[in-house]
Parts: C-alpha cells; sequence; structure tokens
C-alpha cells in the first residue's frame, strides 16, 4: 500500500510538473554564437521554456508553426550572417504580430537602434554585454506585454463576435431566407480559414455575416435576386453593387471594426458576368471572402461543387490554394443531401434546416439553410402550440 501511494504522488508530481512547464511562456533566443545561447538558456529555463537556434530561417520557421503552443517572446542578435536582426524581427512581425520582440547587440550604432525600433516594431534594444538583473527584467515585461496582448484580443474577439451573433440571430427571425445566407458564408469562410490557418479568422467570418445587413433594405424582389443571382433590372442590380457601402455604414458605428470594414468594402457583386478581380490594394482576408461568396452563390443556384470551384479556377481571379481549399471544404449543405424528418420536440440548436419551415398561415419561420439556435428553437415551439406548422421538418443528417 505505501508503495502504491508513494507511486501515486510521484506521478501528480511529475503531472503537476508538466503542467508548470507547459504553463510557462515560451521564449525563442536567436544568435549564431551557440556559447552566448547556451547561457541564456542556463539562465532563463528556470522561469521559461527556452528555445533557441543559430538559424534566422529556422527561428522564422518555429514562429510560424506554433499555433497552438504560441511563443510569448522573440529574442535575436543583430549582426547574423544570414540577415540581420532587424531583417528577422520584421519578418517575425507579420508571421506571429503576438510576439513581442527583442533586440540584443553588441554594437551601439543609433542608426541600427531606430532601424531596430522602427522596421521591426521592437519592444525594448539591449546591449551587449547585458546585465543580468536587466535581461530579465526586459524578459519579464516582453512576456507580460504578450499576455496582455494576447488577452486584449481574445477579450475583443469574443465580444465583438458574441454581441455579432446576438444581432443576426434577432435579425434572422424577421428575415429567414436573407439571414441563412449570412449563416452559410459564415461557416464557410470558417472552415476555409481553418484550412488556410488564416490568422485572425474571426474578422472573416465577421465579414461575411455582417456583410449581408445592407440586405435588409431590400424590397422582397431583390432579396430573390441576391439569392438567385439574377437581378431583373438594372435598378435590382444596382441596390445590390451598393449592399458593401451600406454594411460599411452599419459597421462604422462599431468600435474597433476597422479590419472587418476593409474586407467588406472591397467586396464585389456575384451576379456580373464576368465577376471582376478585386482592387489591387485589396486585403487577403476580401479576397477569400470574394471567393467564399463567389462559390456560394454558384453551388446555391445549383452548380455541383466541383464544378463550382473549375468555374472559379477558369476566372483566374483567384489564387490556387484557396481554390484548393475551397473544393476540401467543401461547405455548402444541398438540398439533395441526406436528410430526416423529425418532430418539434426533437428539434434542437445546431439542428441545420434542409428545407424551408413554414408556419400553418404560410410564415417564413426558419429557411433552409439557417441553423437552428435558441431562439429560433422557441420561436419554431411557439406557433407550433398557436397556429401549428405547415409540413414537415426536415434536417441535415450529419
Amino acid at each position: 500500500m505505501k508503495k502504491t501511494t508513494r507511486s501515486t504522488e510521484l506521478h501528480a508530481a511529475q503531472q503537476e510538473q508538466e503542467t508548470s512547464m507547459t504553463a510557462r511562456p515560451r521564449i525563442l533566443c536567436l544568435d549564431d554564437e551557440p556559447y552566448v545561447l547556451n547561457g541564456l538558456q542556463r539562465y532563463l529555463r528556470v522561469n521559461y521554456d527556452v528555445v533557441t537556434t543559430t538559424r534566422p530561417q529556422e527561428a522564422l520557421e518555429l514562429l510560424a508553426g506554433n499555433d497552438k503552443d504560441p511563443i510569448a517572446v522573440i529574442l535575436s542578435d543583430m549582426r547574423m550572417p544570414e540577415m540581420t536582426g532587424v531583417t528577422v524581427l520584421e519578418r517575425a512581425e507579420r508571421i506571429s504580430p503576438d510576439t513581442t520582440r527583442l533586440l540584443l547587440t553588441g554594437d551601439a550604432d543609433l542608426n541600427s537602434a531606430m532601424a531596430a525600433i522602427n522596421e521591426g516594431h521592437v519592444f525594448r534594444f539591449m546591449l551587449k554585454p547585458c546585465p543580468p538583473e536587466t535581461l530579465k527584467a526586459t524578459i519579464g515585461a516582453a512576456a507580460e506585454q504578450h499576455r496582455l496582448v494576447r488577452a486584449e484580443r481574445e477579450l475583443l474577439e469574443a465580444t465583438l463576435k458574441g454581441c455579432v451573433n446576438a444581432l443576426m440571430d434577432t435579425l434572422s427571425m424577421a428575415q429567414p431566407a436573407l439571414f441563412s445566407r449570412a449563416g452559410r458564408l459564415r461557416r464557410l469562410a470558417e472552415g476555409l480559414c481553418a484550412k488556410l490557418g488564416v490568422a485572425d479568422a474571426w474578422q472573416i467570418e465577421m465579414a461575411a455575416q455582417m456583410g449581408e445587413i445592407g440586405a435588409i433594405t431590400l424590397p422582397p424582389s431583390a432579396i430573390s435576386a441576391l439569392e438567385g443571382g439574377k437581378p431583373a433590372s438594372d435598378g435590382e442590380a444596382e441596390m445590390l453593387a451598393r449592399l458593401p457601402g451600406l454594411a460599411d455604414g452599419v459597421l462604422a458605428r462599431i468600435p474597433r471594426l476597422e479590419a472587418v470594414r476593409e474586407i467588406v468594402r472591397h467586396q464585389l457583386p456575384t451576379d456580373r458576368n464576368p465577376v471582376s478581380p478585386l482592387a489591387d490594394d485589396a486585403p487577403e482576408g476580401a479576397r477569400l471572402l470574394q471567393a467564399v461568396r463567389e462559390y456560394d452563390a454558384l453551388v446555391w443556384r445549383g452548380m455541383p461543387p466541383d464544378l463550382a470551384v473549375a468555374t472559379l479556377s477558369f476566372r483566374k481571379t483567384h489564387d490556387l490554394e484557396t481554390l484548393r481549399a475551397l473544393a476540401e471544404v467543401g461547405g455548402l449543405r444541398l438540398p439533395n443531401q441526406a436528410v430526416r424528418e423529425i418532430g418539434v420536440d426533437d428539434l434542437a440548436p445546431g439542428d441545420e434546416l434542409a428545407d424551408d419551415l413554414y408556419s400553418a398561415k404560410g410564415v417564413l419561420l426558419v429557411a433552409r439553410g439557417q441553423v437552428i439556435t435558441e431562439r429560433l428553437l422557441i420561436r419554431v415551439q411557439n406557433y407550433d402550440m398557436t397556429t401549428g406548422l405547415q409540413g414537415r421538418i426536415l434536417v441535415v443528417d450529419l
């Protein structure tokens, strides 16, 4: 019994140590002198998970491949054979913007310091030899800076996404057919961004949803044109072309959504033939969302997904990597997919409607393609208890 207890205690202690190790901030040290890296590792490993390399390119690859276990701080030497520390940190900012950047150098040249701060957006600039107390304090401040940046971004993302989801959920009850499209675009954008490993994917997903909000100003005939992609007149075509501007006007009233607005502003109508390429200054997020919208428009009009991807490829307005990812994601739920019939009591949040659901009096309650939320479920249940429902409830069989 004593041996078992002792073994359990050792196992628990080991697990606690491993948890502590993984919870520690990761520090990436880059220097062309191995003895310098050995000294940094010995001094810092007490409080940090230290990773070292003598090669700048390897350092950048480590930054790019650590989404689940991000590097909090990168400490780079100024002078190295392959590229300068300024160049490394400048590229590091693009690859992993949340990582705090530090520069360590024996060169006290003022121009080098200014370049490091302006081009690499360096958090601190330290001179060799750096006193241990200064190094420890600087690393600590840099790790804290990383924690604060990530916490603020995650809070902003969660708050804004929650507000937008609540808004779209409410609007979907007033315009089910219209906002089922916004849900389709968001889900397809989410899958595409995950496949491509896009940073700040929430901005593209939010743009996919909020980019449709201007459509609440459309008359019923124009809403049909938006879904079917065939405006009945020049007037309707002009209404559809104005939608990104209307959405931008709504987004302008919400703080901290500049990146989302930029994505929405660059969107072009998908009903034109041929569809024009985006402007040269369009951000990458705008290009991805435009591809999503064009793909959705083609498939929703009845084109098979593989033919839709081939059509986008023929247009030569989207890069091959995006189209390959779209082909893999597949994205859209089609009416001919496997479906099952269920009763109101079995309908649950997360179910996706395979066909429109109407009340007994012909009111559209939920459009095909919409995912049932708590509010939509309550709405369906209320109509079922009062006026009743028309037809069957069909959901996509996952």
